[in-house]
């Protein structure tokens, strides 16, 4: 069982895209995954059809405020077979720090609160570094950061290694930076060849050679509440997002 954080402390980077539909390419691989939301914007769990103001499920709140914490009540299957969703809501990050201080511990979640069943836990971070996304760091074998193909994500790049290195020194030692891949790559401009030539020139091996190009199927999928692969597993992003599911699971290896 391996636990990766998708992260990056910058928000629009395509981040929730990624860990959802990187999450339905890994189960349609044959790799039974859960998805934990993590960020209180709740994104993830939308697009997976688990909206709280549309209906009645419980969330990661929920078993903050558990008396027993048994993590497996608060797991849902999607609609993509061998996917699995622990759902968030706006109310987390208050929840999560108030009890936090009240109980007077580190981290809720541990590693041992999860079934073995799942090869993969990918935790959707919210975009910055407060106790949910250390939380993550915290237990995690992998970060996999998204960036966006554009000169403002250059920037603000550097604060998300520097944290990653800063949770690796003093929170986790075996966390590894598992790759770096570009997201809504517009293969028409200048300006997102220029920033991929720059991000493959600084990483090296470390980018991931799948790149994640501009698609409209994308933003139709989450409005559908599906994954991808589900949608339009015709469209090339649905091609993009399972090429780089394969290069992750070999990296990995």
């Amino acid at each position: 069982m391996k636990f990766i954080v998708m992260i990056n402390n910058k928000g629009g980077v395509g981040k929730t895209t990624s860990s959802v539909n990187l999450a339905a390419c890994f189960a349609k691989l044959g790799k039974q995954c859960l998805l934990v939301d993590l960020d209180p914007s709740a994104s993830a769990s939308i697009h997976l059809g688990f909206d709280k103001s549309n209906q009645a499920h419980q969330t990661l709140c929920d078993f903050l405020l558990s008396s027993d914490r048994k993590l497996n009540d608060y797991i849902y299957p999607t609609v993509q077979q061998g996917l699995f969703c622990l759902p968030s809501e706006p109310a987390l990050s208050d929840f999560y720090d108030e009890i936090q201080r009240e109980e007077q511990v580190d981290f809720f979640l541990k590693r041992s609160l999860f079934s073995k069943k799942y090869s993969i836990v990918l935790f959707d971070s919210p975009p910055n570094m407060g106790n949910l996304a250390l939380n993550a760091l915290a237990i995690a074998d992998y970060a996999l950061v998204p960036v966006q193909t554009q000169y403002l994500a250059l920037s603000g790049l550097d604060l998300t290694v520097k944290l990653l290195d800063k949770a690796k020194r003093h929170l986790n030692s075996s966390l590894e930076t598992l790759g770096y891949f570009g997201t809504q790559f517009d293969r028409r401009t200048n300006v997102a060849k220029f920033v991929l030539n720059e991000l493959q020139d600084r990483f090296g091996k470390k980018m991931f050679k799948t790149v994640i190009g501009v698609n409209s199927k994308l933003i139709e999928a989450y409005h559908a509440q599906k994954p991808i692969n589900s949608y339009f597993p015709s469209a090339r992003g649905a091609k993009e997002y399972g090429q780089l599911a394969e290069e992750i699971l070999q990296r990995m290896k």
